[in-house]
């Protein structure tokens, strides 16, 4: 997982614990059997987190796909220099894959700053003589990283698991979108197909979803039933796409992610997607795959998470896009 904020923070760092803190910081959450990577002299630094493999699974083809998808990025953007952090509880785990990966950073001519193994205890040296040690205790939950973050928000998961959680659909919301799709026939109807329906719905979801977002507000129900059900028609989609940018990227965030909560499973392709590009936009690369994830359980085809993974996956920055593209173009008039 990478991202690249867009609002990037200057901390320090002197010590092991100061880089044990950052992690959960930078993510958003606090990782368990991961390897975190930090970047430096990077045209554009960038961190990335991903699964730790077990030992047992760590086979050839396992460590060359570790290199491509922490250490590729690195090299397209030119790091010079990565600190590589390994929070699990299995040392043999951490010692194995980063072999593999202290190679890869030697082949591609970037230093290893540094390499801990931590597991929530004590952390260890990779790179030092100690690697086999017990290691040095550590506690870092009072960190002043940490506790700069959870007084502003920026860390507010405790897991990998509970951020999952925060997008899980709620049962009582989704059967109050579900009755009003219901009611209103929207459940039996195609969604928009002619260039001048999808026109006058887009502009509809173009005006009524600025308003929302301006004041961070939630539509009722019958407008979360339309809402939802023009947006399987992507030119509409795009019509609330297009409203995305850096400028007011969190408050797309907290409507999507809303709005996510209360969709019917069938319906999640398109606000998942619009939640994740907002997420990457807001710097925030963890709840963007987490987003994607949550698409692809209904629609593992779905062009624009397709599109929004694969700039994830090679650490695109978010200044690579510009919002407020026109969304309608080619697209007959209303009264034509």
């Amino acid at each position: 997982m990478t991202t690249s904020p867009s609002r990037p923070t200057t901390l320090t760092v002197r010590n092991p614990e100061d880089m044990l803190a950052i992690a959960p910081v930078l993510l958003g959450f606090w990782p368990e059997d991961s390897i975190v990577m930090m970047t430096f002299g990077a045209d554009r630094p960038f961190h990335a987190r991903i699964d730790l493999p077990p030992l047992e699974v760590q086979t050839l083809a396992v460590q060359r796909e570790l290199d491509e998808l922490l250490l590729g990025p690195a090299r397209r953007h030119y790091a010079q220099h990565v600190v590589l952090l390994y929070f699990t509880t299995d040392r043999a785990a951490a010692l194995a894959a980063h072999r593999a990966l202290r190679r890869g950073c030697r082949r591609a001519g970037i230093t290893v700053v540094a390499a801990l193994a931590a597991d929530g205890e004590r952390h260890a040296d990779l790179e030092g003589p100690g690697r086999h040690a017990p290691g040095t205790p550590y506690d870092v939950s009072a960190h002043p990283f940490v506790v700069e973050a959870l007084v502003s928000g920026r860390l507010t998961h405790r897991s990998r698991a509970e951020l999952v959680a925060s997008l899980d659909s709620d049962p009582q919301a989704v059967a109050g979108v579900e009755e009003a799709l219901a009611s209103s026939g929207l459940a039996d109807e195609d969604a928009p197909t002619d260039g001048r329906s999808i026109r006058r719905e887009g502009r509809w979801v173009e005006r009524r979803v600025a308003e929302l977002v301006a004041a961070g507000a939630e539509p009722s129900d019958d407008e979360a039933a339309r809402l939802l059900w023009v947006l399987q028609a992507s030119r509409v989609r795009d019509a609330a796409w297009s409203l995305i940018s850096r400028r007011d990227a969190d408050r797309h965030v907290r409507f999507w992610s809303a709005l996510v909560r209360r969709t019917p499973d069938a319906l999640v392709p398109a606000p998942a997607t619009l939640l994740g590009w907002a997420a990457w936009q807001a710097g925030d690369g963890a709840k963007a795959w987490v987003a994607l994830d949550r698409c692809e359980q209904v629609e593992p085809d779905y062009a624009l998470a397709v599109y929004l993974g694969s700039l994830l996956q090679q650490a695109v920055p978010p200044e690579f896009w510009e919002g407020g593209f026109d969304w309608a173009l080619g697209l007959g008039s209303v009264h034509g």
